[in-house]
């Protein structure tokens, strides 16, 4: 029997997996607050559905697979449980998998240390806290009805239109330097092969998996391998102690470690499309249409 995967939030890196579900003949739907973009979708050839309970209690009568996508709000926490919690009771017993996109803000800072998925989280932000609070959420109730589950705790994402490479050509001119700061990463299609590899692997039951590439590095040095890719005049150093900062950036540079992959690796028996940004960015040099700007 096919498998039908429902999607809660789609966007970027869902877009991503519904192509390669296409290609491996999984039906998909996915949710969408966009009324514009509702119903059938040619390109992703997907049905979208709106946010609301009546579409998401006929897409969970059909789904055999869950992905949740969506980021915690401070106000009501997982939107997904909060809204549908009732409606994925009912459907339990109808799922065989469970995917939950979370993200390794989750660790805090290790001021540059290696973490596993069994650190512990230091000096955890706000946000880290409610990604941290959802897991726990998800992990109950895929315990309490015995559904495997996955959570995916991913690095800074990059992919097409979306890296360096992108910002370079925009006109970024400066790159900043923070000494030992450390930011882990990974390509989208990787993150791509990762889910697919476990939703059509339920046996490794409920588990955590850090989805990471194999080289953390400073953003300083992605920055200037990339403007050096694009053939650019050398960047403008800015010191970290001198940089004006965003809220944003501020809790980024505040967050210092390195992500191991080791256990996605070992336990999805996968190999990563792009093992490090270098392989990442200049496939996106040949592939995205930068050689003809």
């Amino acid at each position: 029997m096919r498998s039908h995967l429902l999607i809660f939030g789609f966007g970027y890196t869902a877009n991503f997996l519904a192509q390669k579900a296409r290609e491996i003949n999984i039906q998909i739907t996915a949710t969408t607050r966009n009324k514009d973009a509702l119903g059938y979708n040619r390109e992703f050839d997907c049905e979208l559905i709106h946010f609301s309970e009546k579409s998401i209690e006929q897409a969970l009568a059909k789904a055999s697979h869950i992905l949740i996508s969506t980021p915690p709000t401070h106000d009501l926490g997982d939107p997904v449980l909060y809204n549908f919690g009732s409606l994925l009771k009912k459907h339990a017993n109808n799922i065989k998998w469970i995917g939950y996109l979370s993200s390794t803000g989750v660790y805090g800072d290790h001021h540059g240390r290696w973490v596993d998925e069994s650190s512990k989280p230091i000096a955890l932000g706000l946000a880290g806290k409610l990604r941290l609070d959802t897991e726990d959420a998800w992990l109950s109730f895929a315990e309490a009805y015995q559904i495997p589950l996955n959570i995916f705790r991913l690095a800074g994402i990059y992919g097409p239109q979306k890296n360096i490479l992108t910002r370079l050509m925009a006109g970024k001119q400066d790159t900043i330097v923070k000494d030992g700061h450390f930011f882990s990463r990974i390509h989208v299609e990787d993150i791509v092969l990762a889910v697919v590899a476990a939703m059509q692997n339920p046996e490794v039951g409920i588990n955590i998996y850090n989805v990471a590439d194999d080289e953390p590095a400073p953003s300083h040095v992605v920055d200037e391998y990339a403007a050096a890719l694009l053939q650019l005049p050398p960047l403008n150093r800015v010191d970290y102690a001198q940089a004006i900062l965003s809220p944003i950036a501020q809790e980024f540079y505040s967050h210092n470690k390195r992500v191991s992959n080791t256990k996605l690796k070992k336990e999805l028996n996968i190999q990563l499309n792009y093992p490090t940004y270098k392989e990442g960015l200049a496939h996106l040099l040949q592939n995205d249409g930068y050689l003809c700007r």
